[in-house]
């Protein structure tokens, strides 16, 4: 099959940087798969492509409406006319939507999160099939967006590294570095994040030289989160480096992961770091829901943020060895429930349903 896959940009993120095991697995099943950006944005995704040898066109240098990206999309279609529309992220999917509604053409689309905007919704019929990247995101696209199960399928976009390097275990004295990866986006919540610290700082103000919180990445909300780190006076204990392509020896050298998302599909961050061996401590939302077992994997961040932050931390202080203990159990839940092989069966799965009785006829 000729598949155009279409992904709403090549910014910084989690289903734009699975695109490259994406393709290439479509790839090596026999398919010929072209990479097609809505606009680059930030181009965070773009140096994977590049090392997985895989290229890419866009259909614009910046944001535009959809009339124009539809129009430059409509005009690669008719040198280059895919059997199927594969598309990925909410402006991707409605541009796929649209042009496979014009043209006749099968689309299948991507849910990330379990999460809906309104244009997703009141489309979501004109896409023949939807994939999404956790069964957390399954269950919402069944239960919430009400699509029917023929219709729906699975597809969790992590895998297991046995290659990762991996993280060293905290000793206890040296100063415990807390981290998180991450566009700095208001979903993510890293202002309340910042405002937990600096509540349990406020109350523990001893052990303000015992720990430091790195958030790698970047996005709108910069600006906010730097004002909130001098407004809780952390310059010294909150850094925001940026977006960097070197995620697993970022993520070696931190002693704990947190993610305090308001949702989430698959978070491939998350499950990065519980693959170089890291405990995590992350809000029970999307696939970090059974990801993160209290007292197993790491720790829960449910009700109020500053609460159980604080609870979390005051258990490290009291018994470090817990990190430790934590972090071996997440490299063995991420090992036994993502391996290559379920990635590949997955996609084999899908390709399968695909081809068999013209099933998005």
């Amino acid at each position: 099959m000729k598949i155009h896959y279409l992904v709403t940009s090549l910014e910084t993120g989690g289903a734009e940087f699975a695109i490259p095991d994406i393709v290439t697995t479509l790839k090596n099943l026999g398919h010929d798969v072209s990479i097609i950006a809505c606009e680059p944005r930030d181009s965070g995704a773009v140096p994977r492509l590049v090392e997985a040898g895989l290229s890419y066109r866009l259909l614009a240098s910046r944001r535009r409406f959809l009339p124009i990206i539809l129009a430059s999309y409509l005009s690669i279609i008719r040198h280059d006319r895919p059997d199927i529309i594969w598309t990925s992220l909410s402006f991707g999917n409605l541009v796929g939507q649209c042009a496979g509604k014009l043209l006749n053409i099968p689309v299948v689309s991507f849910k990330h999160s379990a999460s809906v905007r309104g244009y997703t919704y009141r489309l979501r019929h004109s896409s023949a099939l939807w994939i999404g990247d956790s069964q957390t995101v399954v269950d919402y696209l069944q239960q919430q967006m009400g699509i029917s199960a023929d219709k729906v399928m699975a597809w969790p976009l992590f895998q297991y590294n046995e290659q990762a390097p991996q993280a060293r275990y905290w000793d206890g004295e040296s100063r415990l570095q807390i981290g998180s990866v991450g566009r700095l986006h208001e979903v993510k919540q890293y202002a309340a994040l910042i405002d937990a610290l600096g509540a349990f700082l406020v109350r523990y103000p001893h052990l303000r030289n015992r720990l430091q919180l790195t958030i790698l990445g970047d996005g709108p909300e910069r600006e906010r989160l730097e004002d909130k780190i001098i407004e809780r006076n952390l310059q010294d204990i909150v850094l925001l480096p940026g977006f960097s392509n070197q995620v697993h020896p970022f993520m070696a050298g931190l002693h704990l992961y947190v993610q305090p998302s308001r949702y989430e599909g698959m978070c491939l961050a998350l499950h990065e770091a519980m693959n170089v061996g890291l405990p995590v401590m992350a809000t029970p939302v999307g696939e970090m829901r059974d990801a993160v077992q209290e007292g197993k994997t790491g720790f829960v961040l449910s009700g109020e943020l500053d609460v159980t932050f604080a609870s979390a931390l005051q258990q490290i202080f009291a018994t470090p060895s817990l990190l430790q203990e934590y972090g071996t159990q997440a490299r063995g839940y991420v090992a036994n429930k993502f391996s290559h092989q379920q990635f590949i069966h997955a996609a084999e799965r899908i390709v399968a349903k695909l081809r068999a009785h013209n099933p998005l006829a």
